[in-house]
């Protein structure tokens, strides 16, 4: 390190500031950066190895987008006599086929598990507690819903 005399202020050596790292030479080969990991798995005997279980699929796979819809949700958020705390509401379930109260609390533990946060069933609807509509949406998304409204 290289040392200066500050001659303005009496406070005695102190380090330079241009001090230099010693710079890495990169314009040739060098044997670190030569191996390739890649090669060592070409050299293995595949024939030491245990017979693997892997077949060819036969049919593409069935994207998450190929699922069957339940139906249509759609997503509000609210604020209204809620001491300035927001919510998202899921409704339209009334519209569903088969989705009583049962189905909407099994659907409402979900949510909450997945999201983090609190939520309830009042009447047909779901109320989950936070300003988090996104993540709602993707998760009932996910669970095979079309969701419209706020996201």
């Amino acid at each position: 390190m290289q040392y200066y005399l500050h001659s303005n202020l009496n406070f005695g050596l102190i380090p330079s500031m241009s001090s230099r790292k010693e710079k890495i030479n990169t314009s040739g080969a060098s044997p670190s950066l030569a191996f390739s990991a890649f090669e060592a798995l070409n050299a293995l005997d595949t024939a030491a190895l245990p017979p693997g279980t892997f077949q060819p699929l036969s049919s593409p796979q069935t994207l998450p987008s190929d699922k069957p819809k339940k139906g249509r949700l759609i997503l509000r958020r609210e604020k209204k006599d809620r001491g300035g705390k927001t919510v998202v509401v899921i409704y339209g379930f009334d519209q569903l086929p088969g989705w009583g109260f049962d189905k909407m609390d099994t659907l409402c533990r979900e949510v909450r598990k997945k999201i983090g946060c609190g939520g309830t069933v009042e009447g047909k609807e779901i109320m989950i507690q936070g300003d988090q509509p996104t993540r709602v949406a993707e998760y009932l998304e996910t669970q095979g819903f079309r969701v419209d409204g706020v996201r």
